[in-house]
């Protein structure tokens, strides 16, 4: 992931990568993501997101900071508020709202500190 990272910046790509490399908190794998020429976020990832049946369910919560990312900075605020419009169908809000741990967020307890 950081060689990917490291060809795309040698080839002028620095402005794509939006966010990354980081590793994911829930499945560990590292990332990195970018914007295509069309403006679509792409995921780079190293390995597959394992899925086990477990019993009882667990489940996570969407504004534990430790569900994103194990390391890494947190994502912008952009992130969680900006979707890919497709022709004819309607934007619409989630049915669930969380208040997600931004990058925003964690600059301005950064410096308040």
């Amino acid at each position: 992931m950081i060689r990917a990272c490291d060809v795309a910046g040698a080839l002028g790509y620095a402005p794509c990568l939006e966010r990354g490399p980081g590793r994911h908190g829930i499945s560990g794998a590292l990332f990195t993501y970018f914007r295509d020429p069309d403006g679509h976020r792409i995921e780079l990832f190293n390995t597959h997101y394992q899925h086990i049946d477990l019993e009882p369910a667990l489940g996570w919560d969407l504004a534990d900071p430790k569900r994103a990312d194990q390391w890494g900075l947190p994502a912008q605020n952009k992130w969680f508020t900006e979707a890919t419009p497709f022709t004819d169908v309607d934007l619409t809000q989630p049915e669930i709202r969380v208040d997600p741990p931004t990058l925003e967020r964690f600059l301005a307890l950064a410096n308040d500190g």
